[in-house]
């Protein structure tokens, strides 16, 4: 069979179980037209990269996969978040027009901004804009759909107002990137957002606290070759330091 026609398969069954947490052999087969030794194939594949956990009749989505509500994120490695936050702050200068994704790490950046002045922040995330009005920064939230799981606002119409906005720098959070040779996200529509501010943006700069290394997660939105700078804190694994340095520059926050 055509390799391409098995891979958009398989992309829109690991679509599926991301939405819908679990699938069944017997549905697939009738909606591919395609045999349930093949589906099951496909099951495989899907959990040997991750994605999948086989059961009986279909699978469920991996226990890795099952994204946090944004309490969860924020209480999570805090302390590693308030460095990562700090360090990244000296990035950033007075006059700056900056684009800021709903990461738990970038909001607590956020509330921090109040040092600098004469910024604009563009940014998909109504906590982070609350943070940012109560400073008086100025701020423009991009409107759309807003998932409940990680408060961030999706869908065409936030790409859409993305794509007009010309930032000197993007501000993006990762939710994992465990075998990835970039930083990763659980959902496709927030991976659509993230990749438009970083078209939109003269540079990138990723953040996400050391554990990120381990957790795997979906969606590849950029490579690390291809931004300015990825903070972290000082934990994070040697031999993954040195892979990522090799390509862009890494601050270890301590």
């Amino acid at each position: 069979m055509n390799n391409t026609l098995i891979n958009e398969r398989r992309q829109f069954i690991e679509k599926k179980l991301v939405a819908e947490g679990k699938i069944k052999v017997a549905e697939l087969s009738e909606l591919f037209n395609v045999s349930s030794e093949t589906i099951r194939k496909d099951l495989l594949f899907l959990e040997e990269k991750g994605v999948a956990k086989k059961g009986y009749g279909g699978a469920v989505i991996a226990n890795d996969l099952i994204e946090p509500s944004f309490k969860e994120k924020t209480v999570k490695f805090k302390e590693e978040k308030i460095k990562i936050a700090k360090a990244a702050m000296d990035f950033l200068t007075d006059g700056m027009v900056i684009l800021m994704d709903a990461g738990s790490t970038v909001y607590t950046l956020a509330k921090m901004m109040a040092l600098k002045k004469n910024l604009t922040v563009f940014t998909n995330s109504p906590k982070a804009a609350q943070a940012l009005d109560d400073f008086k920064i100025k701020t423009y939230l991009v409107g759309g759909e807003i998932r409940n799981n990680s408060n961030a606002l999706v869908g065409d119409w936030a790409v859409r107002a993305i794509s007009e906005i010309k930032a000197d720098v993007a501000i993006l959070g990762t939710s994992g990137f465990a075998g990835r040779e970039g930083p990763c996200v659980e959902n496709f529509e927030e991976s659509e957002v993230k990749k438009a501010m970083i078209k939109s943006a003269n540079k990138l700069i990723i953040l996400g606290d050391s554990s990120k290394a381990k957790t795997h997660s979906l969606i590849e939105f950029a490579k690390w070759r291809d931004m300015d700078a990825f903070i972290t804190d000082a934990k994070l694994d040697k031999a993954i330091y040195q892979e990522i340095a090799d390509q862009t520059e890494v601050v270890l926050a301590d």
